[in-house]
């Protein structure tokens, strides 16, 4: 795995890059688990992607913090993503891990996603997002969380 993530950064480095990316936002999630109680949370987002004609790859962390629901935590991701542009949408596909953070304790596990985004002008975009986390020792096995997001790139 180490050596894919390695060759991926070469081929992206050693590329004509076209664009380089760092963007920031804040999302609103609602997060439903497959056993237990539904909660939403507002994330605050950062990432930086390189772009090579229609392809990216990035990097994103997202914090989120619980706004409503019956469950009370708190989540962090960290996430590689793929993208592809394609009309007025950039696609975007990753994985990566996931903590949440209990009163009490702490649980973590990894996640994947896809989504779509489309720039309402230069520097501003929306982004439509399904993430799956897969916890090893929570409430639930499984967590979906539906994103609707605002960023801004520099």
């Amino acid at each position: 795995m180490k050596t894919l993530i390695a060759a991926l950064f070469a081929a992206a480095l050693g590329t004509t890059t076209h664009a380089q990316e760092v963007y920031v936002g804040g999302g609103l999630d609602y997060l439903f688990p497959h056993s237990g109680d539904a909660q939403s949370v507002a994330s605050l987002i950062a990432g930086f992607g390189i772009e090579t004609g229609g392809m990216g790859l990035g990097a994103e962390i997202d914090a989120g913090s619980r706004i409503a629901g019956d469950n009370d935590y708190d989540t962090l991701r960290v996430r590689i993503l793929a993208s592809y542009d394609w009309n007025n949408y950039t696609f975007r596909a990753g994985g990566g891990v996931t903590e949440y953070y209990f009163d009490d304790d702490t649980a973590g596990g990894y996640n994947a996603g896809f989504g779509a985004e489309r720039a309402l002008t230069p520097n501003v975009a929306v982004r439509g997002e399904l993430i799956r986390d897969f916890m090893d020792n929570t409430f639930t096995a499984a967590v979906t969380t539906t994103r609707v997001a605002v960023l801004y790139s520099f």
